[in-house]
């Protein structure tokens, strides 16, 4: 008898980390390693306007992409290889089709152009795979794996950062940008087997075009009927905060990715301004951060269980926006190499409770039927918020005579605005008649 995601609890756990893991290295390697090889590359001599552009067209699908690829996937859903399946492995096959052709391009360093292109494409399927990979977690998962199956995702797609800006990271200052493509393409080509092999149900077809052994409803829902539903969904109060909350809430920055108007000039920072060596800037971001991030989701978890998650965000929201005002006015203190270590390490975990609690009060707020749909809407604002950071913050330190202390303030005013959405949101929670309105509430 074939491996089922929906009879096998270590398939479903397995496959779903697999498939995080395979975001996060790509992911790393474009906005953590590469945006600092070029920075600290004399050769190329790239400014942050750059940086900033180069950002944007790899995360337009991420921002506007979802917002078509989450109904489509909701829409056709009826292949006899299985509902999300055949969208994944057309999206990961994707993905490394996209680096296979960056290959054949002659030191594709200097040519932003085509860098852009290369960074939009392969961003697409990216996206089609984090829609999929989340639609299909909604399907598999029983209620009492979410919060179990959600950590070790992340902690997967995390790792899958660190082995791109260590591992990839070295290859690319080492060997240069095509050189560590050639390690990624087979690294992505065997993590593509595994939703290959393994099926979603018994009775679903290995390859495409084959035949489902056993009759199963068709679950799609038509455009209209999406369109309907939603509708319905944005009337309630509580989805509507949701989503301002989603939109605002990575301007400022503290939520890592390498995006928002602080964390965009991180590399700018420590290589440019205060003279650190790449090597020395990609071992801190890319082992030390992580692994705070990592704590910090992982203390955000265990809080937002007990104490609910819109309270454990308001006092994390708090603290951290006190933090970078302070990491701000300590500037006399920012040559010394120590302080700038524990002060990033510091304020990484306490945003890192912030994003744990910050996916976990979307996703209560999801509704089961439109669960890639709704949850995509809130990641695409989540992701217009980051982008708008990231495109603002070299306006803003320009006109700042580039002072980076008093971007910290600009960015600590962002994360004030949260705050303040934070508390107008509880009124609409407490007032949401719904077991999951309960659950974020209830212990506050």
């Amino acid at each position: 008898m074939a491996i089922t995601l929906q009879e096998s609890r270590p398939a479903r756990f397995g496959t779903l980390c697999s498939l995080y893991f395979s975001q996060g290295v790509p992911w790393a390697f474009i906005a953590v390693a590469f945006v600092a090889y070029l920075v600290g590359h004399d050769t190329y001599d790239i400014s942050d306007d750059e940086v900033a552009k180069l950002t944007l067209m790899w995360t337009l699908p991420w921002m506007f992409g979802k917002l078509i690829l989450g109904p489509m996937i909701d829409r056709y859903q009826s292949s006899t290889m299985g509902r999300r399946r055949p969208w994944i492995l057309l999206s990961q096959f994707g993905m490394i089709v996209t680096m296979a052709a960056f290959l054949f391009i002659d030191n594709p360093e200097t040519d932003f152009a085509a860098i852009g292109m290369f960074f939009l494409i392969h961003n697409i399927f990216a996206a089609l795979q984090d829609v999929s990979s989340d639609a299909l977690a909604v399907d598999v998962l029983k209620e009492e794996e979410v919060a179990l199956a959600n950590g070790l995702m992340f902690v997967s797609k995390g790792f899958g950062f660190m082995f791109a800006a260590l591992i990839l990271g070295s290859v690319l200052l080492d060997s240069g940008f095509q050189a560590a493509l050639t390690v990624q393409i087979p690294l992505l080509f065997v993590l593509m087997f595994i939703p290959f092999f393994i099926r979603e149900r018994e009775g679903d077809s290995l390859f495409l075009g084959g035949t489902r052994e056993d009759s199963q409803e068709d679950a799609s829902m038509n455009f209209r009927e999406l369109k309907d539903a939603l509708s319905g969904v944005l009337k309630e109060s509580s989805t509507r905060w949701a989503l301002l909350l989603a939109a605002i809430v990575w301007i400022g920055g503290g939520m890592g990715g390498g995006m928002g108007i602080i964390d965009m000039q991180f590399p700018f920072v420590f290589i440019d301004d205060l003279g650190w060596s790449e090597e020395s800037y990609l071992a801190l971001k890319g082992f030390t951060i992580f692994m705070m991030t990592m704590a910090g989701f992982l203390v955000g978890g265990f809080l937002g269980k007990k104490f609910g998650s819109h309270k454990v965000m308001m006092y994390a929201v708090g603290i951290g926006t006190i933090m970078t005002v302070a990491w701000s006015g300590l500037r006399g203190n920012w040559s010394d190499d120590s302080f700038m270590q524990m002060s990033w390490m510091i304020w990484t975990f306490v945003w890192g409770i912030v994003g744990a609690n910050l996916i976990a009060l979307l996703m209560i707020l999801t509704t089961s039927e439109l669960g890639g749909t709704q949850f995509s809407l809130y990641m695409t604002a989540i992701n217009i918020g980051a982008i708008t950071g990231t495109m603002i913050s070299p306006k803003l330190l320009e006109l700042l005579n580039d002072n980076f202390p008093n971007l910290f303030i600009v960015g600590a005013l962002f994360q004030a605005l949260v705050f303040l959405v934070l508390m107008k949101m509880g009124p609409s929670l407490e007032s949401t008649q719904s077991p999951t309105a309960s659950v974020i509430i209830e212990s506050e």
